[in-house]
C-alpha cells in the first residue's frame, strides 16, 4: 500500500486549492454574498450558500457557487418562481455578470460572474425535510447534515474520490454522465472514513446489494431494495429523506466501472486514474477501428436547444429505437452510443451485420393447417419458390433494403410525425426532420480529428470500458 499512499499524496497536493486560489475565491464570494444580501434584505428573505465550496470539498478547477434564496412556505409556487428569477437577475446585474434561465423542477438563474459560475436557485425554507415541496428544498438540509458529519480530516478524502471519479469518467449525477454526485461522494466518505477504505469495500460490491443507511431510517433492516429501487445498483438512503436513494442516477455501467476502477487502482496504483480527458491518438484509434471489421454508422444532426438532462435521455431512447429498427430488418447492431456538444448531436451505431442478400427466408405455417397453408401459398406463390422444411411451409421474399446505411437514411428521411410514430423522441425527431447526415468510418475519423471531445468519446467507446 506504500505505492498507493505515495500516489494519493501526490494527487492530493495537485487537487487541493492553495492559499492564493482560496483568497481569490473568498474575495469573489464576499462580493456575491454582499450583492445577494443587498437585494434580499429589503424583501425580508434569507439565503444559504450550498455546494462543495461551503463544505471545503471543492476542486481547483471548479469555480462555482450555489446560492439558494429561501422563501417562506406561505409564498405560492408561482410567486416563488417569479420572484426568484427577478431576484437572481438583479443580483447578477449588480455584479456586472451575464445569465441565462435554466430549468430543473422550476426555473432558476445560471450566471457567469467573471471567471466564476453561479446558480441562483429559489426554494422553500422548510424545517422538516420530509415535507419538502420540490427537490431543491432538500439542499439546506443536505448542507446541515454534511457540515455536522464531515469531520476536518475528511474533505481531503472527498477530493480524492471526486478526482478519481472524474479520472475514470463517472463524476456527475446529470443524465449525460449518470455517475456520482458531489453529495453522494461526501456521504460515501462519511460512511467509509477514507478514500482507500471505500475502494477496498467497493471492490466487493455487488449490483443491487449495496445498501447504505447512515441515519438508520430503516432501523438496520434492509428493505426490499429490488422492489423499492429497481435497477439501481447502489442504494444510499438520503440522511434527510428516508425515501430517496442519493445514488439513483448512477447507471449499472458506471457502477461496474467504478468497482473495477477501484480494484485496478489498488492492484496497480497510478496517477492516470485521476487524470480525465487524456489525449487521444486518432491515427491509432483509426487502426483499432479498422481491425474490428465492423461497420459504423453515425447520424449527425443539429443539437436541439434543450439542456443535457433532456437531450441525453432522448438521444439514448432514439438510439435504442434505431437499433431495434435495424435488427427488425435483420441487420445486427453490436453497440450504440450518443454524443453531443453545443452544436451537433450524434447517434453512433456499430454493426456486426450491415449487408444482406437480396432474398430472405420466411417460415410459414405447418402443412397440417390447411386453411393457413392455403392462405400462405396464395400470398407467396407468385413472389418466390415455396417448399416444405420439416412440417412447415417455407418461402423466400425480396428484401427492400440490403444495406444498413441506405435503410437508416430511408427510415429517417420522413416527416416529424412519422418519426414520432416510429418511436423517435420528440426533440430528436424535430432535428432529424430538418436535416441530418450519415457519417461512416472515414468521415467519423475526420470528425475526431477536428474535435478532441468527440475523439475521446470514440476512444471511450472502443476501449474496454470497465477494466
Amino acid at each position: 500500500m506504500k505505492k498507493a499512499e505515495a500516489v494519493l499524496e501526490k494527487v492530493l497536493k495537485r487537487i487541493t486549492p492553495d492559499d492564493v486560489l482560496r483568497n481569490e475565491t473568498n474575495k469573489a464570494l464576499a462580493s456575491i454574498k454582499k450583492a445577494t444580501e443587498d437585494i434580499i434584505k429589503p424583501l425580508k428573505l434569507n439565503y444559504t450558500l450550498a455546494g462543495s465550496y461551503l463544505r471545503d470539498t471543492w476542486l481547483p478547477d471548479k469555480k462555482e457557487f450555489d446560492i439558494f434564496i429561501l422563501f417562506p412556505e406561505s409564498v405560492t409556487r408561482e410567486n416563488l418562481e417569479k420572484m426568484g428569477l427577478d431576484i437572481g437577475k438583479k443580483i447578477v446585474k449588480s455584479l456586472k455578470g451575464t445569465y441565462e434561465i435554466a430549468y430543473a423542477e422550476h426555473p432558476y438563474i445560471r450566471a457567469a460572474i467573471g471567471e466564476y459560475a453561479m446558480d441562483l436557485v429559489p426554494c422553500y425554507d422548510i424545517r422538516d425535510a420530509g415535507k419538502i415541496k420540490s427537490a431543491v428544498d432538500r439542499t439546506p438540509h443536505h448542507n446541515r447534515y454534511i457540515l455536522k458529519n464531515l469531520t476536518p480530516e475528511l474533505p481531503s478524502e472527498v477530493r480524492l474520490l471526486k478526482q478519481f471519479c472524474k479520472g475514470i469518467g463517472v463524476y456527475g449525477s446529470d443524465l449525460r454522465v449518470e455517475g456520482f454526485s458531489g453529495y453522494l461522494s461526501e456521504l460515501l466518505i462519511i460512511k467509509y472514513r477514507s478514500f482507500k477504505n471505500l475502494l477496498i469495500e467497493a471492490g466487493k460490491w455487488e449490483a443491487g446489494e449495496v445498501f447504505i443507511d447512515l441515519k438508520s431510517h430503516h432501523k438496520g433492516k434492509k428493505p426490499d431494495v429490488h422492489g423499492k429501487y429497481p435497477d439501481q445498483p447502489l442504494i444510499v438512503i438520503d440522511p434527510v429523506d428516508r425515501n430517496r436513494n442519493v445514488a439513483a442516477a448512477l447507471s449499472p455501467a458506471n457502477f461496474e466501472k467504478f468497482k473495477e476502477g477501484a480494484k485496478s487502482f489498488l492492484k496497480e496504483p497510478a496517477e492516470k486514474y485521476f487524470k480525465p480527458g487524456r489525449a487521444v491518438n486518432v491515427k491509432g484509434l483509426s487502426k483499432a477501428i479498422n481491425k474490428r471489421k465492423t461497420m459504423i454508422i453515425s447520424i449527425l444532426f443539429g443539437r436541439p436547444d434543450v439542456v443535457d438532462d433532456i437531450i441525453y435521455p432522448q438521444m439514448r431512447r432514439s438510439a435504442k429505437r434505431l437499433k431495434n429498427m435495424l435488427e427488425d430488418a435483420d441487420f445486427r447492431v453490436i453497440g450504440q452510443a450518443v454524443w453531443c456538444d453545443e452544436k451537433d448531436g450524434i447517434i453512433f451505431l456499430e454493426l456486426e451485420v450491415w449487408s444482406l442478400p437480396k432474398i430472405k427466408k420466411l417460415i410459414g405455417p405447418p402443412t397440417f393447417s390447411k386453411k393457413h397453408s392455403d392462405e400462405f401459398t396464395k400470398k407467396y406463390k407468385d413472389i418466390g419458390r415455396i417448399w416444405v422444411e420439416g412440417k412447415n411451409l417455407v418461402t423466400e421474399v425480396k428484401r427492400q433494403f440490403t444495406d444498413a446505411d441506405k435503410f437508416v437514411e430511408h427510415s429517417l428521411s420522413v416527416k416529424k410525425s412519422i418519426l414520432l410514430k416510429e418511436g423517435i423522441a420528440s426533440h430528436i425527431a424535430e432535428s432529424l426532420s430538418k436535416d441530418f447526415s450519415l457519417l461512416t468510418d472515414r468521415m467519423i475519423i475526420k470528425k475526431a480529428e477536428g474535435s478532441s471531445e468527440f475523439a475521446f468519446f470514440l476512444s471511450d467507446y472502443f476501449k474496454n470500458k470497465i477494466l
